[in-house]
């Protein structure tokens, strides 16, 4: 994903990408502090998110935020001068009843329940949470170090007894049923954080989406995989055009090296040689030889890496498709959102198939924007993907001029 970041980064400095969001859906902790530590802010998490950095509050300088969130706000204050404690605050609980302060020990901010934690205070909270905005909280701390908090203008609670002589860093998260979105954060880099454990969990940044059309609707997405380790940029902003300018596709593809429909059409349009194997047409789209054989894959790498040109034409400059396909890059109209509520499932079955046939519209393959993807899931024991990382990174390297 590193050679991956230095493309889109590219494609956002020339203008040709406006936002990058990106997704965590990791399943490893190493993976989780790689994706925050290397992209911007987090802008949404799931209820069941853990703790995320938001900022700082001091004598001289409040933390302001703007929350969308129905329940349960956690904000954790990490006094500066006390690294063993953090402090609690949870503002709209018990169903936007309730907001209690805890005293708890710094190493239990992982743990899912702190319940039994130390109560400090508590108070009756009716609706302190609005639905209806984004909710804005007010942190301050006075000269004396005592800490103030207020919710949309009105004063939830100051604690005399949680003393901050050198300020806090603070961290937030939401909870039982309470997705948390920071509206504050606008960043044309930032980070959304699905729920941790779900098996198939992409269906979590669809309904992000579809929840939001108005804010969305005019926009064009790009979604990719993390495995894209080449993008050809000279070809993107045609990509993008065709895709604007043809509506009636529900979703268009980039011509991807290592997909198994792309690599079907690109031996058809004489790209590929019988030398590297037979690309037959996977059976209704999916799967196939190339989707399980990493020989295979190996062997069509290293013969997209050795080629002059890095294309793989296709018999025609788009090839319209009715079947499914993988969806490692693809791109749809902001309009489109509206029927994208996907349930939990498979969404490249839905996106590629199912809505493409309620809908009665068509999906497509561009040509001349040629991206390439790494391996899929039945490849990744044989592919060699150090050997491969590298002489990608070098290519990426010799096209960004770095």
């Amino acid at each position: 994903m590193e050679i991956l970041t230095r493309y889109v980064r590219a494609a956002m400095a020339e203008g040709q990408i406006d936002e990058w969001h990106v997704w965590d859906f990791t399943r490893s902790a190493d993976d989780h502090r790689w994706v925050t530590r290397e992209f911007g802010p987090v802008r949404y998490m799931g209820d069941a998110v853990g703790y995320q950095a938001c900022g700082a509050a001091s004598r001289r300088s409040p933390l302001r935020l703007e929350a969308k969130i129905t329940n349960d706000l956690h904000v954790g204050i990490l006094p500066k001068h006390d690294p063993s404690t953090f402090y609690e605050v949870v503002v709209g609980g018990w169903n936007n009843q309730q907001s209690v302060v805890r005293k708890v020990a710094r190493d239990r901010m992982a743990d899912p329940d702190r319940s039994d934690a130390t109560v400090t205070w508590a108070k009756l909270t009716p609706s302190v949470l609005s639905p209806g905005r984004n909710n804005e909280l007010i942190l301050s701390i006075d000269e004396a170090g005592v800490p103030e908090m207020a919710v949309n203008g009105v004063v939830l609670g100051q604690w005399q007894d949680m003393h901050l002589p050198e300020g806090a860093d603070i961290m937030v998260r939401g909870g039982w049923g309470g997705t948390l979105e920071l509206c504050h954060v606008n960043e044309p880099v930032r980070r959304y954080i699905g729920n941790p454990g779900e098996q198939m969990p992409y269906f979590q940044a669809y309904q992000y989406y579809a929840k939001r059309l108005p804010d969305f609707a005019d926009a064009l997405f790009l979604k990719c995989d993390d495995d894209i380790v080449y993008m050809d940029l000279d070809g993107l902003a045609g990509f993008i055009d065709h895709r604007r300018k043809n509506p009636h596709y529900f979703v268009t593809s980039a011509n991807v090296v290592n997909n198994g429909v792309c690599a079907y059409f690109q031996q058809v349009s004489g790209a590929l040689p019988a030398s590297l194997g037979h690309f037959e047409r996977p059976p209704g789209g999916f799967g196939g030889t190339l989707w399980t054989d990493p020989d295979k894959a190996n062997l069509l790498h290293d013969f997209f890496l050795a080629s002059p040109n890095k294309e793989f034409p296709l018999p025609s400059k788009v090839v319209d498709w009715q079947e499914r396909q993988s969806i490692n890059f693809i791109a749809w109209l902001g309009r489109d959102i509206q029927h994208m509520a996907l349930a939990k499932g498979d969404d490249e079955k839905m996106l590629t198939v199912d809505l493409p046939a309620f809908l009665g519209r068509p999906t497509c393959i561009y040509s001349d924007f040629t991206v390439s993807h790494l391996s899929f899931g039945p490849q990744e024991q044989g592919v060699d993907v150090n050997r491969l990382i590298a002489a990608y990174d070098a290519l990426m390297r010799e096209k960004l001029a770095l």
